[in-house]
């Protein structure tokens, strides 16, 4: 089933440009594909790494380690179909899916230092917030909706009652 590019089958294609929206899409993918896989890019898989950075020897894991590591194959596969070929050489000699998907929000979400700077100015976009001068109420809300969007993959929310409250007090009166 394809919808405007995408493909239930095939993860997102990220090309170094509009990372936050291709983070929204590519978690959707992942948990599709199976919560565990969601677990392992979170959580990371450091009991099976020694301390050279190598995956253990297969052979000298558990079964439940054994499939532990399956599943991090499948993330790191996932994540590595996702790249363009120039993306993809930033984190393909990576063992943990974890580190390619922390190296990739590092590199493009920045720092918690700029994260908490992008967070600050949204929150300032939103206070300051109006409807333009001859701008159409469906403009408006799909501007509103572009910060609230970008407020939220920062992980901060707010309320639909605030964002109601909000747009009631930024109407003009006619």
């Amino acid at each position: 089933m394809e919808r405007d590019g995408l493909h239930v089958s095939r993860p997102p294609l990220f090309k170094g440009q509009n990372y936050e929206l291709w983070k929204m899409r590519m978690i959707g993918f992942i948990q599709y594909n199976g919560m565990e896989l969601v677990n392992i890019i979170k959580n990371g898989i450091p009991t099976l790494i020694d301390k050279s950075g190598e995956l253990l020897p297969f052979e000298s894991m558990t079964v439940e380690e054994k499939r532990v590591c399956q599943n991090n194959a499948k993330a790191r596969h996932i994540i590595m179909c996702a790249l363009s070929e120039e993306e993809m050489s930033k984190v393909h000699a990576m063992v943990s899916a974890k580190e390619m998907w922390d190296t990739l929000a590092l590199t493009y979400e920045g720092s918690k230092e700029v994260k908490r700077n992008k967070l600050t100015m949204l929150k300032r976009q939103y206070e300051m917030f109006a409807i333009e001068d001859q701008e159409s109420i469906q403009s408006m809300v799909s501007r509103l909706q572009v910060i609230l969007n970008s407020l939220r993959s920062l992980g901060s929310t707010i309320s639909q009652y605030e964002i109601n409250d909000k747009i009631l007090r930024i109407l003009p009166a006619k």
